[in-house]
């Protein structure tokens, strides 16, 4: 009998392109999953050493609980070997090692990170003992980095530190201060001022211990964040390396916010942690995203909104809150300026009662060129003047002007969404289209269709209205 061949296994992944590899190493979750297909075969052993990006977490993968020194030599001799064994330059370095290791450590990679000339790179540390952290000279001054993304847990980021250099970070456009602790006095962010390309500032969830005055000036700044959620309670990192949140103490304290930005074109401001405001020089601000949250709006009514809106009537677009309905409700006919005449996007989440439906009809009095609303309500309260009744004549003469689109976000089918889209198909002889955006899959199925036949029904002023529901994902 003839003896039956035995056919070949060939390996056709590894016989692809470098270029179709390395996208496939790029899809894996971390550099700790591509460093271990370097066992597969010889073709794949350095394959992963020419991946523009490196990201290396402790809290994942390779050593999850670092309780012992052998695992934290380990990790230390990790990070040192895929840094050292590259052979194309990085792209972006991305490095979490939480409160294991100490400031020399940590410089001691930046420094292997930084010879590789990466463009952008996110760290995540808090070493101990607690103190201040200094950047080191090589990040400070390095003039190819465009992306600083720093999580430091509560630490205080030395910025007087820097005051020493003429020029900060040459070419980096965005900079992101994550849970960072701010400096107290009024020079703390004169920094600032030494980064000649600085774009995009970030401050997420950052910590103000006592009186400050953060005074935020750029001339280069296009777009500033800034964002503290959950107001009540902050993260904190325990000996262990585990996270636990911790309650703030509300204490009434002073805190200034001063922004002079010429260049700004966007605002972002979602955050309790101010409570006097001072806005200039924000003449080429376009959008304003602004989201106070309960605090801002119970202690300092109005406040916010009196010196803010004077500053930027010239913006296109507004994105505002309840709080910020709040906050405007008081002083609504002092704190709106007589003319917006440029907003043509207003994106409104709130619940639908009285007086944010009086802040509403305030903000349309002012805008003659709006185009564009986008509504999300939250909940559905009782009103005493029933839904969207209406007797200005100023009010329905924008709504039938100028105002293209509406959309409804969170949409669900309720009834009184649909009474303010039977108000505004009624009186919206320029209205092009009207989208209801449903969030929940299993109810849009069984709604969607029903809602659309009885929206359908409706009066309209604009015969060439299209009517549209959408699943967003």
């Amino acid at each position: 009998m003839k003896k039956s061949k035995r056919s070949k296994r060939v390996d056709r992944i590894s016989n692809l392109p470098d270029s179709i590899l390395h996208l496939i190493l790029s899809s894996l979750e971390s550099t700790e999953e591509a460093v271990r297909t370097s066992i597969l075969s010889t073709r794949w052993r350095y394959l992963w050493t020419a991946l523009p990006s490196i990201d290396i977490n402790c809290s994942r993968g390779l050593i999850r609980h670092m309780t012992y020194y052998c695992n934290k030599r380990e990790f230390d001799e990790f990070v040192h070997s895929v840094l050292s064994n590259r052979t194309l330059g990085l792209d972006s370095f991305r490095l979490c090692c939480l409160n294991y290791f100490d400031m020399s450590t940590i410089e001691g990679w930046i420094y292997a990170a930084l010879l590789q000339k990466p463009k952008k790179i996110h760290l995540s540390f808090s070493p101990r003992p607690g103190k201040n952290i200094e950047l080191p000279h090589c990040l400070v001054t390095c003039d190819f980095l465009e992306v600083l993304s720093l999580k430091l847990y509560r630490r205080r980021l030395r910025f007087a530190s820097m005051l020493n250099y003429i020029t900060l970070f040459p070419r980096l456009k965005v900079l992101e201060l994550n849970n960072v602790e701010l400096p107290t006095k009024p020079q703390g962010f004169e920094f600032l001022e030494r980064c000649p390309m600085l774009e995009d500032l970030r401050l997420i969830n950052c910590v103000i211990k006592t009186f400050m005055v953060l005074s935020i000036s750029s001339l280069t700044l296009k777009t500033l964040t800034i964002v503290t959620h959950n107001l009540m309670y902050y993260e904190e990192l325990c000996d262990d390396g585990t996270l636990v949140k911790k309650k703030f103490h509300r204490v009434s304290i002073r805190r200034h916010l001063v922004i002079s930005c010429p260049k700004l074109i966007r605002l972002e401001y979602a955050s309790g942690t101010f409570n006097y405001y001072d806005f200039n020089n924000l003449d080429s601000l376009k959008k304003a995203v602004i989201y106070p949250e309960p605090l801002v709006a119970e202690v300092n009514r109005g406040r916010l909104v009196s010196e803010l809106f004077p500053k930027v009537s010239h913006m296109e677009s507004l994105s505002i809150n309840h709080y910020f309905v709040q906050c405007s409700h008081r002083e609504r006919h002092t704190v709106f300026p007589a003319s917006l005449p440029n907003l043509k996007t207003l994106e409104l989440t709130t619940t639908i009662d009285d007086f944010a439906l009086n802040v509403l009809i305030c903000i349309l009095k002012c805008s003659p060129n709006l185009q564009s609303l986008n509504l999300t309500i939250q909940e559905e309260i009782s009103m005493t003047k029933g839904y969207w009744d209406l007797d200005e004549a100023e009010t329905r003469e924008i709504l039938t002007r100028c105002l293209k689109r509406v959309e409804f976000l969170e949409f669900n089918g309720e009834k009184q969404k649909l009474e303010i889209a039977r108000f505004l198909l009624e009186n919206g002889n320029s209205l092009e289209e009207m989208v209801f955006s449903w969030r929940n899959k299993v109810t849009y199925l069984k709604k969607s269709m029903d809602t659309m036949n009885k929206v359908s029904k409706f009066d309209k002023a604009s015969s060439f209205v299209k009517l549209i529901r959408h699943l967003k994902d």
